[in-house]
Parts: C-alpha cells; structure tokens; sequence
C-alpha cells in the first residue's frame, strides 16, 4: 500500500514534469495571470456524402469557447488551394461564447472518396491547433479517357499527339461546345464519335525544350461540370542532349584542382558560342570566379561535343559551393544550356 507521503511525492513529480514540458494545469495558468480559453468544437469532421464533380460544397463548424479564459483564433491553414476556410481572425472569445468556421469545397478536380483537412490555430495552452475533416465521395457526369494528355518525353518537331475520348457517365446525351487551350504550343481537332468526342492534340515544333504543364478547358453541356480539367504533360526534349545533367565535385582540398566533363549530342550540327559562370560560396556570390574554374569545349564530331570544368579551390574560405555553367549555342530552340555543379573547399 502506498504511504501519503510516497503519494505527495508522485503529485510532485508529476507537476514538475508538466512544468519542465511547457506545461501548466489550469490553476497555474490562473495563479501566474495568464489564463487562456479552451476551444471546443461540436463536430471536428463531417462528410458531404455523395456529390457530383463540378459542384461546390460547403460547411460550418461551430465552436465554442469553454474558458476559463478568452480565446483567440488567430488562422486557419487549408491543405488545398480547393479549400477555402473563413474565419474572425484575431477576435477575442470570453469564456462561453461562440463562433463558427466556414469552409467551401470545390470538387472540379477531384473523383472518387476525398479527404481534406482544414487546421485551425488559436492561443489555447494546450491544443492551439486543431484539425477539422472533410470528406466526400464525387462522381462524375462527364469522363475522360485517359484523364490526361501524357506526352511524356518528347522533341517538339516531332508532331507529336495525343487522344483522349470524353462520354457521358450519368447524363443522357453530351455535347462537347468549345475547346480553351495555348494556341501557341498546341493544334487541337474535335470530332464526334455517335455518342462520345475525341480530342486530338498536337505538339506545335516551336515548343521551348523543358517540362510543358498545361490544361486543356472542355466546355460540354453537363449540368455540374460545364468545363471539363484536362491537364497536359510533356518534358519537351531539345536537340541537344547533355549527360550528366549536374556536377558532383566533392570535397577539393586548399590548391587542389577537381576535374569533371559534360557530353553534348546534337540531333543536327550544332555550335558552343560562349560559356559564362555563377559560383557562390556559402551561398555568397562570386564577382570574379575566373581564378577557381576554367571551362574549355572539345569538338569529337559535327554533333558531340565535350565540355571539361576544372575547379580549383583558391579561396581563403572554407564551405559549400554551387554553381551554374551556362553555354551559348547555335541551336534555334536551345540557345543557352545550363547545368549545376557542387563541390566543398576544405
């Protein structure tokens, strides 16, 4: 059986854990004047069931203040720019009143179960953040097969395209009314198959090289989603390829030199112009890093050429460096190629 004394000692030492923890029972908060409500939600989740894509959901939270202190929210944070979370931020609750959390969902790029979350941040002792949960389950009047424009690695002259067929799921008839999307980078056909539409997308040749992210708008006559989200995906390869894409130097002792290259393959003849540098130590840019790099070009064919950097640890600094090799070429479409290198001077 425990002693009164040996239990006086438990309370003690649970006490200074909660103290040592940043932790303070309710009492103590009074005793030392900083008291501080206590938020209390009558739901933390709730679920919108069933809806149709295209449709904007919304909801309420009510919470009250349970004192014994005033609360204070100061923000909510949603997970998704689909979510849009309205509050009094920075109003002061007394210890009994109330207030609510309003919450819009919109469902235009979603199928399927759904789950968002909504985080709601107040000056409570205790839980000063909370979370509250949506959740939905949407269908679709429309779809898209696939749901997107994939082109995966691709060179612009190429003419590449890429189809996708929309039908209606739940509607009795569809009509596809318009297409919006970037004329400049793509040629779009739109043709009626009985009952569903083909959309046919062509890569323009005059794509810069890099990785395209774009959407095409299908305006239909469905009820809740007028303008169908079809998101296009390319990584638009140029004519000249470079291996490796980066430069790993590793350590460089003081006055010592490390020496790497780069492989250049053209899908036509092509020419290095020029080359320049960025070079930062410890993040701090270089005015001059001519007396720590040198970059030279070898021809090996009408479409190879290799690129040697030679990088020489001259600094009275010690610490991280990064840096951008920049080269002008003759190429239409890759006038300028640039690769990052690492290195660390001892």
């Amino acid at each position: 059986m425990n002693s009164p004394r040996r239990g006086w000692k438990v309370a003690a030492w649970c006490l200074a854990s909660l103290l040592g923890a940043g932790l303070r029972p309710a009492g103590v908060w009074a005793a030392e004047g900083l008291t501080y409500g206590s938020l209390k939600f009558e739901e933390n989740d709730f679920d919108f069931g069933e809806v149709f894509r295209g449709s904007e959901q919304s909801h309420r939270f009510k919470f009250t203040n349970l004192g014994p202190g005033p609360l204070t929210i100061q923000g909510v944070h949603a997970a998704c720019g689909c979510t849009v979370a309205q509050v009094e931020k920075g109003r002061t609750y007394q210890p009994g009143e109330g207030g609510q959390v309003d919450i819009r969902l919109d469902t235009t790029n979603f199928a399927g179960p759904l789950v968002k979350t909504v985080t709601v941040m107040s000056n409570e002792a205790l839980l000063p953040d909370r979370t509250l949960t949506l959740k939905a389950r949407i269908k679709s009047e429309v779809e898209a097969i696939p749901p997107l424009f994939d082109f995966g690695d691709v060179r612009p002259a190429s003419g590449a395209t890429r189809t996708v067929r929309i039908r209606a799921v739940t509607a009795p008839k569809l009509v596809v009314e318009d297409l919006v999307y970037n004329k400049e980078l793509f040629a779009a056909e739109l043709v009626q198959e009985k009952d569903d539409w083909l959309i046919t997308l062509k890569l323009r040749p005059k794509v810069a090289p890099g990785f395209l992210k774009e959407q095409v708008s299908v305006r239909n006559s469905s009820l809740h989603l007028r303008s169908l989200p079809l998101p296009v995906r390319a990584n638009v390869l140029g004519n000249i390829d470079f291996k490796p894409d980066y430069l790993e130097f590793g350590a460089i002792g003081q006055g010592e030199v490390a020496k790497r290259s780069v492989t250049l393959r053209g899908t036509l003849p092509f020419e290095l112009t020029g080359s320049r540098v960025d070079l930062l130590i410890n993040g701090t840019r270089l005015a001059d890093s001519a007396p720590l790099i040198k970059v030279e070009t070898t021809r090996k064919g009408k479409d190879e050429q290799i690129v040697a950097i030679d990088l020489k640890n001259t600094a009275k600094t010690v610490g991280s460096v990064h840096g951008k090799v920049y080269l002008q070429t003759t190429d239409p479409t890759q006038r300028e190629i640039l690769f990052d290198f690492y290195a660390f001077f001892r």
